[in-house]
């Protein structure tokens, strides 16, 4: 029975490890997505910025060529209504850089191979 138990103490010991290490493992894979996806949103937001303030450029730019504000508005807001158009084409490239990029958080190795 000596053998035995020493054997299951090693078996025991082998599991905590490894259920352990999938644990900081799913932890580290987490911790990556979630980065992955607030670097996203904070682009984002200044992209979101950035497009605004852009469009109030130009409905200064419209309204200082003679054209009224109201006309300045519906320019630009075709502007944007050409933008979201080409967007909605391309969703699938969109989506797919997007899940993509999911994906490689997901699966990158967790040590760098050495290539020699």
């Amino acid at each position: 029975m000596g053998i035995l138990g020493g054997l299951k103490d090693k078996i025991v010991r082998y599991l905590d490890v490894y259920i352990r290490l999938i644990k900081i493992n799913f932890i580290g894979r987490t911790a990556g997505l979630l980065s992955y996806l607030m670097f996203g949103m904070i682009c984002l937001f200044i992209f979101f910025c950035i497009i605004l303030f852009l469009g109030l450029g130009l409905v200064e730019m419209f309204n200082a060529m003679g054209l009224s504000k109201l006309a300045s508005f519906f320019i630009t807001i075709g502007i944007y209504v050409l933008m979201l158009i080409i967007v909605i084409a391309s969703r699938k490239r969109i989506t797919n850089f997007f899940s993509s990029g999911i994906i490689n958080v997901l699966t990158e190795d967790d040590e760098p191979e050495n290539k020699e």
